[in-house]
């Protein structure tokens, strides 16, 4: 095995490593009324698939989104994992994903043959395709979740890491800080784009107050609730990454 991949292998383990330890964390905080979804756990399979083939090496840019949706990484256990663009864009196969320890019956599992769209991970993954080849993206950047599961209240509604009851909220932002500590370390980007608000404001108080690290830019968050994101997304996301400087790092790896 060359030098290279030996090294790739070992920063792909290291990713892995540190999110089995939150992964652990995660399911062992008490939850209240609140539902887990942990497709680190039940997806592990396609999410190792990713890790290897896409956090094997340190990138200059890192993309940073906030929790797990029911149709997208909860389904395929891709950060953004919009079905159609995990296959089509990442290429990646078609692998097992499990039945979560607890399933709620609006929200079911059905992993590789989910039929429905993430229209969150879609908005973002299609413009990513539009711009890049996925060697060439993928190459520079590396995308990855805050807190890569997701929490139901007893009704199937998602609650978002912001909304956790006080002392889980608490638990699991500290978590989950100290999780994206470590890929920072390990990825070691020059530049990390948080998706939407809530991931800005916690990765800048991470990063921004340090002299030596990660400059953080804001992206806006691709949701279709939000009434910007939903009628001129791209437009926006443009400017922001141009003026973050994406575009021209790409360009220089290329």
């Amino acid at each position: 095995m060359e030098g290279g991949e030996m090294l790739g292998d070992c920063i792909a383990h290291r990713i892995l490593s540190s999110e089995a330890h939150l992964s652990a964390c995660l399911e062992r905080y008490a939850r209240e009324n609140l539902m887990l979804y942990n497709p680190l756990d039940y997806a592990v399979e396609p999410h190792c698939a990713y890790v290897c083939n896409y956090g094997n090496n340190e990138k200059p840019i890192m993309f940073v989104g906030m929790n797990a949706t029911a149709n997208g990484m909860a389904q395929s256990g891709v950060p953004l994992g919009s079905l159609q663009y995990v296959k089509q864009y990442l290429g990646l196969e078609s692998h097992h994903v499990r039945t979560p320890k607890e399933e709620h019956p609006k929200h079911t599992i059905t992993g590789w043959d989910t039929v429905r769209s993430d229209p969150e991970g879609d908005r973002f993954w299609q413009y990513v395709s539009s711009k890049y080849p996925v060697r060439d993206f993928m190459s520079r950047c590396y995308v990855t979740t805050y807190c890569p599961v997701m929490y139901l209240n007893e009704n199937g509604k998602e609650v978002l890491p912001p909304c956790l009851p006080h002392k889980l909220r608490n638990l699991v932002i500290n978590s989950c800080d100290l999780h994206l500590i470590e890929v920072v370390d390990i990825i070691k980007p020059k530049v990390i784009i948080a998706i939407g608000s809530f991931t800005y404001e916690q990765v800048s108080k991470l990063f921004c107050s340090t002299e030596v690290g990660p400059a953080v830019y804001p992206l806006l968050h691709p949701a279709p609730s939000n009434a910007v994101s939903y009628k001129k997304w791209c437009s926006v996301a443009n400017d922001q990454l141009l003026y973050a400087g994406v575009p021209q790092i790409i360009a220089r790896g290329n």
